[in-house]
């Protein structure tokens, strides 16, 4: 599961990616865009920008098509609750 945040996927998921293909290992790659975008919004909620949560499985899904991997899945947490 990938937690980096928006601008930040080519950063590090190729190097992650290039560890288990080295390892000879088959995983399941999961982006958890929502934990790496979380912020406080100002009555104290933590909250999540949809751009950057959006920005983040996009980059994901490049990554992945650009190293010839399979993207998995992805992580999503929503509420009807009026939280910002």
């Amino acid at each position: 599961i990938t937690r980096v945040g928006a601008g930040r996927v080519w950063d590090h998921l190729p190097r992650h990616i290039e560890t288990i293909k080295e390892e000879g290992r088959n995983v399941l790659w999961v982006c958890d865009a929502m934990h790496g975008n979380t912020e406080s919004s100002p009555s104290g909620y933590k909250t999540r920008r949809f751009e950057n949560v959006l920005s983040e499985v996009k980059e994901f899904f490049e990554v992945h098509k650009a190293m010839g991997t399979y993207p998995g899945g992805i992580h999503l947490e929503m509420t009807g609750q009026n939280v910002t």
